[in-house]
């Protein structure tokens, strides 16, 4: 094993054992921002290194929006699987995008991340077309693991934020 790939396996190791006790933490209602799109926001929670990034509201009910949202992570060097990943510095913070996008509700984005900055509508689009166009990497590797762990541990708040969705559009049409 060269260098570079012993580092990138403790950095892997270092990953595993800091999302072992992975919690969300809700935001104070009073430090709870209204979402729009083409915000950048962290995620509260313990670990406190993705970075979440608005596009347009997909669906609408009469009580919560439902986001297209790109995540982002402080693990450069682990999502770096390509070299055309888009990297982001912004307030010295170095940025990488992940290959895929999840679906989260306004409700959750308020509770669960904090508002940081907006960024350009060009910006976001050209990170989202990569996410749109981009191969997953090998699971053979240090990198394509670190994509399938995110995955996992993003496909929660996907699965939850839809179901929600849909309970509220069947209350509503139960209603009517």
């Amino acid at each position: 094993m060269r260098e570079g790939e012993v580092n990138l396996e403790s950095e892997y190791i270092a990953f595993k054992e800091r999302v072992k006790d992975f919690q969300l933490v809700p935001v104070e209602e009073e430090k709870q921002i209204e979402v729009k799109p083409y915000q950048l926001r962290v995620l509260s929670c313990s670990v406190p290194r993705y970075w979440l990034v608005t596009l347009g509201v997909e669906y609408s009910t009469s009580g919560l929006n439902l986001y297209k949202v790109l995540v982002l992570t402080e693990d450069v060097s682990l999502a770096q699987f390509a070299d055309d990943v888009p990297v982001l510095l912004i307030k010295k913070i170095m940025l990488a995008s992940l290959p895929f996008w999840v679906y989260l509700t306004d409700e959750f984005l308020r509770e669960y991340s904090v508002y940081f900055t907006d960024l350009s509508e060009e910006l976001v689009d050209c990170i989202f077309k990569w996410v749109e166009k981009v191969e997953l990497p090998s699971v053979d590797n240090v990198r394509g693991k670190y994509i399938i762990d995110m995955l996992e541990l993003t496909s929660w708040w996907n699965v939850n934020s839809i179901m929600d969705v849909v309970d509220d559009f069947e209350m509503i049409d139960t209603i009517m």
